[in-house]
């Protein structure tokens, strides 16, 4: 059916029920008609129908996430996205739900408000995280905006500011951190004394694990795809490896690694064998979803064991403190450190390298720096 410059047109029934996606078929194949008889000038008196169809905000909504997932393609990340944006949207109280079939020039700044409220109202505790009205507050405008684009928007509404705390992860302070890998190094001696050596390469494992992301910088959700084939050795004066880092919350990059991470690397091989394919941590665990599970429990077990599962400001403790801990080493030990390269070298941001993880630095541990002049 040519018309808009194309001759096959999709659209989602956002369902799996059959009978459903037959009617929602049948609807936009009538939309169809009705729209290419108004291009080709046979039937003008539809034209009015037709527009307050296109202005119905739940069907932006779905070219909006048709968009996004056509986008997306194969793409892990993007996809993880698109559920994100689709789940926000189409929930039970999402704003695709609660606006439905209005004209998307009606949603008005107050009637952004009331929506919040609802939300607020509906949901368990009668509370809503400042983080959730942010992320509805930001999708809902993201929508708009392809509405705006696509012509069907006169003007972009105020959307409501959304005061957010920040919350920096808890770290680790250096002898905290050596006593965190020399106990699993040397639970895993004293299980291989035993002749136990299972449990004394899930020991070490763990300890190489803890030195490895302090001197990587990585996040918990980076280092499962990691395979041998993805790591480059460079000797030299600053030896340390390079990583292709595949799956990343921003964007796939190439980073550098303190040079501890070196040690750890020669002794992964030494386990395993040179295998280009085989994953650096849980080799074993074809789903790394499970693998990242399961050494987030045994980081976890340990903390526990030494009495270490929070700071000493009450914060909980994770394997992401472990990216904490090396940004600020490099903060506090480093001399002269380029935070933008740092920032590049994480996958962050020097925004967010102030927001949530030099924030606690203590003005003491830089002192000289401080107190120096040119």
């Amino acid at each position: 059916m040519p018309f808009n410059g194309r001759a096959v047109h999709t659209k989602s029934t956002g369902t799996t029920d059959t009978k459903l996606a037959r009617q929602k078929a049948q609807e936009f194949f009538s939309e169809c008609l009705i729209e290419k008889g108004i291009r080709d000038g046979t039937l003008p008196v539809a034209r009015e129908a037709v527009r307050k169809s296109q202005l119905r905000f739940d069907r932006i909504v779905d070219q909006w996430l048709d968009a996004i997932s056509l986008q997306a393609g194969d793409d892990e990340r993007r996809l993880r996205h698109w559920k994100d944006c689709r789940g926000t949207a189409l929930g039970k109280t999402g704003f695709a739900t609660y606006f439905g079939k209005a004209d998307v020039n009606t949603i008005t700044p107050e009637r952004i408000q009331q929506f919040i409220a609802f939300k607020r109202e509906k949901s368990t505790t009668g509370k809503l995280a400042a983080t959730t009205i942010k992320r509805n507050i930001v999708l809902l405008n993201v929508a708009l905006k392809f509405a705006y684009q696509a012509r069907l928007l006169d003007r972009m509404p105020l959307m409501p500011k959304v005061r957010t705390k920040d919350n920096p992860r808890a770290w680790f302070e250096h002898d905290e951190y050596r006593k965190l890998h020399i106990v699993s190094r040397n639970k895993a001696r004293g299980f291989r004394s035993k002749g136990d050596l299972m449990m004394a390469d899930h020991w070490e494992e763990l300890s190489d694990f803890i030195i490895f992301m302090v001197a990587s910088f990585l996040r918990p959700g980076e280092w499962p795809d990691l395979r041998q084939r993805h790591v480059k050795v460079v000797s030299g004066v600053n030896a340390h490896l390079e990583l292709a880092v595949t799956r990343s919350k921003t964007t796939q990059r190439r980073s550098v690694t303190m040079g501890p991470a070196v040690k750890v690397f020669e002794r992964i091989l030494k386990r395993q064998g040179s295998a280009p394919d085989a994953y650096l941590f849980k080799p074993g665990y074809h789903n790394r979803q499970t693998a990242r599970e399961r050494m987030a429990d045994a980081f976890e077990s340990l903390l526990a064991e030494l009495g270490m599962k929070t700071d000493q400001f009450g914060h909980k403790r994770s394997t992401y403190s472990l990216r904490h801990t090396a940004l600020m080493f490099r903060f506090v030990k480093g001399e002269n450190v380029d935070i933008l390269a740092l920032a590049k070298n994480a996958g962050t941001s020097v925004d967010q390298l102030e927001r949530f993880y030099l924030s606690r630095v203590n003005p003491a541990d830089k002192i000289a720096n401080l107190q120096s002049f040119r």
